[in-house]
């Protein structure tokens, strides 16, 4: 698909989930200012050359991303929406469903129903000795805390909605750098907001910041506990690994390719996850294992988002630029020579090694059948690819108005417009009819951070899943975290 004209360009949507940025004196106003709907917020990073592309079978619609810096660094604190607030408690699961009984700490029990499901997915494991070095068994009693500690904590103790209070909380307890009290008050802040993912970052560069690697990573794998679907806490998270790790340890490049494997299995079906991608793209390039970024490609190709255009001409660029036997699998590899083979009138089978046309990867010793095999690997490479973008391409044509009218993806105390409220229940109910219960999850995980505050609307939407989707549903969304779980058995 042709790129169209840069007049087609505005701006791009927020982020799908906040930050509110306090290092440094008024960079998003004061609390007051950000509780009452003042938030600045940045547009999603994305390569200086990616246009936000509608498909061929869609109404030109402007859309785009602005240019950014290097998708492999983790986003910044610019960053900065508002915070995600909670839903009201939901009903206690009802006892016919036996499949989604949850433990005592609100665990599902039985979580491997769909062991591929995104939020089924477990964080890298790591060793939990001194994990809890300094968390447990703090005695408050004897560390003093700030001067004015009680005087913010008194605020929302007394009125747990005012969300000012609460940032002034923490944004005080930041200041002071006081160890003690800023655990108090951001683990009682997540106890009602834990889809801020802003805050999470926070919390962990507080721990960071005293020299508790293990606590901050705790931190980080509690937030992505809470909000899996948060792009930008995953970029974080991995970046924050990439600077702790010890990059000369043997098993450090498999533990951050296996937290990239969590995060796009978590959040890649996002039609806003271009920036994990393209950052495990770039890593994998990074190292020179071009046969993984093809592996990645592969997958980001068939998966409809916002820059979906965009990937497929970084594809054929990452083809063109390198040789078939580097970027291909050696299965892949061996199996276009022989077809190459057979279409020139050979058999790859019969030809021993050392022959024009070697069973293996050897390379062809005339140097012009070696330039012709080549050049007639990377066309059958791009065109066997061709089929999953043009199929792609449909899917995102069908999405595309529903995701253009999207202009508050993350959680705001302003009230959503009708008409904001109007496209998420369209788009919930056309994804239900037409996508599959993967990304009819990630939807409804979508809307429940933008619609937070509309409980009535979301379980309403949740109700009108069809008979055929109900089992299936049901049964996926035993693996999410309990808010959404308890919804499902509700309105059930």
């Amino acid at each position: 698909m042709e790129t169209p004209d840069q007049s087609l360009v505005n701006e791009a949507a927020e982020p799908m989930t906040g930050i509110l940025d306090s290092d440094t004196a008024g960079d998003c106003g004061s609390p007051g200012a950000e509780a009452a709907g003042a938030v600045e917020t940045s547009e999603p990073d994305a390569p200086a050359d990616a246009l936000v592309v509608p498909p061929a079978d869609t109404p030109a619609l402007a859309s785009a991303v602005a240019p950014a810096d290097a998708l492999g660094d983790a986003p910044t604190d610019a960053a900065v929406n508002a915070p995600v607030g909670t839903p009201s408690p939901a009903p206690e699961p009802v006892p016919e469903m036996a499949a989604l009984v949850e433990d005592e700490a609100g665990q599902v029990l039985d979580s491997e129903i769909i062991p591929d499901s995104p939020s089924n997915m477990e964080l890298e494991d790591t060793s939990k000795e001194g994990l809890e070095d300094g968390l447990d068994e703090l005695v408050t009693d004897e560390v003093p805390f700030p001067a004015e500690y009680e005087k913010f904590w008194k605020v929302v103790e007394e009125n747990p909605e005012d969300f000012t209070g609460w940032t002034y909380l923490l944004q005080h307890v930041e200041q002071e750098n006081h160890l003690v009290a800023a655990r108090k008050a951001f683990d009682a802040f997540f106890s009602r907001y834990p889809y801020c993912y802003g805050y999470w970052k926070k919390y962990a560069d507080i721990e960071r910041r005293q020299g508790n690697i293990k606590q901050a990573e705790e931190v980080y794998r509690r937030g992505l506990q809470a909000i899996p679907l948060s792009v930008d806490l995953w970029l974080h998270y991995i970046s924050f690994l990439k600077d702790c790790l010890d990059s000369s340890e043997p098993d450090t490049e498999a533990r951050i390719r296996s937290v990239y494997e969590n995060a796009v299995l978590a959040a890649g079906t996002d039609f806003r996850s271009d920036r994990l991608w393209e950052a495990y793209i770039n890593w994998e390039m990074e190292l020179g294992n071009l046969a993984n970024v093809t592996s990645v490609y592969d997958r980001i190709l068939g998966i409809p988002t916002q820059l979906y255009s965009h990937h497929f001409q970084r594809f054929r660029e990452h083809v063109q630029g390198n040789l078939p036997k580097h970027f291909l699998s050696l299965d892949e590899f061996i199996r276009l020579r022989r077809e190459l083979a057979v279409v020139n009138g050979h058999s790859g089978e019969e030809v021993p090694p050392g022959d024009d046309i070697p069973p293996g990867t050897e390379d062809l010793t005339d140097p012009a059948k070696l330039v012709t095999e080549i050049e007639n690997m990377r066309h059958k490479v791009v065109e066997s690819r061709q089929e999953v973008f043009n199929h792609n391409e449909h899917e995102v044509s069908k999405r595309w108005a529903f995701e253009e009218a999207i202009k508050r993806p993350y959680f705001h105390v302003k009230p959503l417009e009708k008409a904001q409220l109007n496209n998420w229940k369209e788009y919930l109910d056309f994804e239900i009819e037409n996508g599959t219960p993967e990304r009819v999850v990630v939807l409804f995980e979508r809307c429940l951070i933008a619609c937070a505050l509309y409980e009535d609307f979301w379980i309403k939407g949740m109700a009108g899943l069809p008979p055929d989707l109900t089992t299936a549903f049901a049964n996926y969304v035993a693996s999410l975290r309990p808010t959404l779980q308890k919804l499902i058995l509700m309105v059930r």
